[in-house]
């Protein structure tokens, strides 16, 4: 049962917040028809330092995702097509349902947590090639990198403050 900031979720709502992570990682890490050891650890890696130092509001998030980050993610990608194109569709297409469930939670939430999905990916992509992970983005991971099937969320914690 979801709590806190998630408390108005249904069970299966919140499950599609933390399974957008590892959808996320196979989005980019496969974009160019290839996903690698590197970027499939790295992510893993990313969840694992967010598990226990991260916003407190949504850690409980990357907690969950940490008990079984890799058995996700290949659960997921053995569901998904092997094609990379059609992969990235599905993906895209399951993404796009959290437009209707991050408006549930307080836009303030709601927009950290966008912006933890979006530097997410950005990790992700940068995470193999390149000279010094500089320049590692590929084309390919550069049309998924926005997550453009997500809504933009946007707050200003000044806004707040008035």
């Amino acid at each position: 049962m979801p709590s806190g900031i998630f408390r108005s979720l249904t069970d299966g709502e919140y499950q599609q917040l933390i399974d957008a992570v590892p959808l996320i990682a196979i989005l980019i890490a496969g974009a160019d028809g290839n996903i690698n050891l590197k970027e499939k650890e790295w992510s893993q890696k990313i969840v694992k330092i967010r598990s226990y130092s991260f916003e407190y509001e949504l850690k409980p998030i990357y907690q969950e995702l940490d008990k079984n980050y890799i058995i996700k993610f290949e659960s997921f990608l053995n569901s998904l097509p092997m094609d990379h194109i059609q992969r990235s569709e599905v993906i895209s297409n399951k993404l796009s349902e959290l437009n209707k469930i991050l408006p549930k939670i307080n836009i303030r939430n709601a927009a950290q947590l966008y912006n933890t999905y979006l530097s997410f990916a950005e990790e992700v992509a940068e995470s193999c090639g390149g000279f010094l992970r500089m320049f590692a983005v590929s084309n390919e991971e550069n049309l998924w990198l926005g997550l453009p099937m997500l809504d933009p969320i946007f707050y200003d914690d000044l806004e707040e403050e008035e």
